[in-house]
């Protein structure tokens, strides 16, 4: 992998996420944990670069222009006045909180990558069978792999092959003999590319395929890790144990430290 920008990180993050699954801290609880030391972050950084007390005065600001705009039994005139009064006063809170809160997501971007590679998906059991599938599907069957894959269908452009163990990586060739792809136990990804701008900033931990390639992309079958064995789909997954942590612990601190 090609690691981008908001990679760099993430060796860390798998040192201490290593350590939390080695001291037998279940994948939930470190979801949770991880969700909350973001909240905690972004919230003191929003704390630390807004101005509170300019806020706190135009909230005062835009409660009287409110209420004299309830009000109001005028003139179109005045009236017209005081909207724009109040839209002036609302955009101005805006700007003074826009600033401070990109800065307070800017431990999100590092975060999320990451948090999507190391949870995302299982890998199957090396006996597992797991389908693989070209884009695009024509150039499929004049493609192999080594060790030898079942082709599902000519039109489909798919594979089914067995899922290589430690010492015996899959190797996708093409007609020529060169190596596409290397599908290895370890792979954190679904799906592998030609390498695009956007890897700069986020690399594809799934590795790139060889820009002279005849295949523009790779599916795999991985099956989704799930955070609980029970209830409904959308709650297995770590994006909503992670996201819904986050604004739990963010709105209790913002209650807390009474942010405006």
């Amino acid at each position: 992998m090609k690691p981008g920008l908001l990679d760099l990180p993430a060796p860390l993050f798998d040192v201490l996420d290593a350590a939390a699954d080695h001291a037998h801290l279940p994948a939930l609880l470190r979801i949770i944990a991880y969700a909350s030391i973001c909240a905690w972050i972004s919230m003191r950084l929003y704390r630390r670069f807004s101005d509170q007390q300019r806020l706190l005065e135009l909230r005062a600001e835009i409660g009287r222009s409110q209420r004299a705009l309830a009000l109001h039994d005028g003139g179109f005139a005045e009236l017209h006045s005081l909207i724009g009064q109040n839209l002036r006063l609302t955009l101005r809170q805006l700007g003074l909180t826009l600033r401070p809160a990109l800065l307070a997501s800017l431990p999100l971007l590092f975060v999320l990558p990451w948090l999507s590679n190391r949870f995302e998906f299982d890998a199957p059991t090396p006996d597992a069978a797991v389908n693989v599938c070209a884009l695009p599907t024509a150039v499929a069957a004049s493609l192999r792999w080594q060790p030898a894959a079942t082709i599902l269908s000519g039109e489909s452009g798919c594979w089914q092959l067995q899922w290589p163990d430690a010492g015996n990586p899959a190797a996708l060739v093409d007609a020529n003999g060169r190596t596409l792809f290397t599908l290895s136990k370890d792979i954190q990804s679904s799906f592998v590319h030609k390498f695009i701008g956007l890897n700069w900033l986020v690399g594809n931990p799934g590795g790139y395929l060889p820009a002279t390639a005849p295949i523009e992309r790779l599916t795999i079958a991985l099956p989704a890790r799930q955070m609980i064995a029970a209830g409904p789909a959308w709650l297995r997954d770590w994006e909503a144990w992670f996201f819904t942590t986050l604004l739990m612990v963010s709105l209790a601190l913002k209650l807390r430290w009474r942010l405006h």
